[in-house]
């Protein structure tokens, strides 16, 4: 069995009301395993607004996708690293949003207002379907937190499963990735992908929160960041998968927990 994993990076400086130029940092590729006959290797692309300047507010074009570049079919799997920051966060009204479990003073002090959120929305268009991770909360007809949302699987089309994990990290000294808080997504493809065929994009747009400017010093670069796996069909000895990863017979959500177990175990053999 092979298993391969490459990760990218990309940044975007971060400011509420002048925008700011971003950084972009690309894809890292790890070496061909030579065990085995068929090449497993896979390549995140992305099509990136070059509108570098970024506003609260203010949707861009960020369209990341994985193309299957070895010779055997591979399935996929994609942790998304949205960022977090502290800040005072707006709802959609301009309003401060108090965090949650924060009784505030009478007045309420500036600093009551902080909290530690994702700093952007990454926004799907739905092709073929879409999903949320995050759905957007309204309230009086006003949104008071973020959304996430992916190009989700159909009943007869190949998208991206998320397999309900979610965890909180602190990244310090990791190469490609700045240091900071991430809110870490695992999602999977629904089918497997033949060579030279790409996945249905992750996501397509990627939005500023907004938040009072003073929090977040402008320029700050603020990265989404992508880690990707890949296992190939033969030999996955897996008994009891309900999907076959074809279009209309698609893997399902208990399906690509099973098989991503295999990842897991393998990263944790010494």
């Amino acid at each position: 069995m092979n298993i391969k994993r490459i990760a990218l990076a990309a940044g975007i400086g971060v400011t509420v009301l002048i925008g700011a130029t971003a950084a972009f940092l690309t894809s890292r590729d790890d070496a061909d395993n030579r065990f085995t006959v068929g090449k497993v290797n896979l390549k995140i692309e992305e099509e990136f607004d070059e509108n570098r300047k970024l506003s609260a507010g203010q949707i861009i074009t960020k369209q990341p996708w994985i193309k299957n570049t070895g010779t055997v079919r591979e399935l996929f799997f994609a942790e998304v690293y949205v960022p977090c920051m502290e800040a005072t966060f707006l709802d959609s009204d301009g309003q401060r949003i108090q965090p949650e479990g924060v009784t505030l003073s009478d007045p309420p002090l500036a600093s009551e207002y902080l909290q530690t959120q994702q700093i952007y929305n990454l926004l799907a268009n739905g092709e073929p379907g879409k999903g949320y991770i995050t759905e957007p909360l309204t309230e009086s007809g006003v949104t008071v937190n973020w959304e996430l949302s992916y190009n989700q699987n159909t009943a007869n089309s190949p998208g991206w499963v998320y397999l309900n994990r979610t965890e909180r990290k602190t990244v310090t000294k990791v190469q490609g990735m700045k240091d900071g808080i991430y809110d870490v997504y695992l999602l999977g493809y629904s089918a497997w992908v033949e060579p030279d065929v790409v996945t249905v994009p992750i996501f397509d747009q990627l939005q500023l929160r907004s938040i009072v400017d003073a929090d977040i010093e402008g320029g700050t670069i603020a990265q989404v960041q992508i880690n990707a796996d890949t296992v190939q069909a033969d030999h996955l000895g897996i008994t009891g998968l309900t999907g076959e990863g074809t279009a209309d017979a698609p893997y399902t959500l208990a399906d690509l927990n099973a098989i991503y177990t295999i990842i897991e175990n393998k990263d944790s053999t010494p």
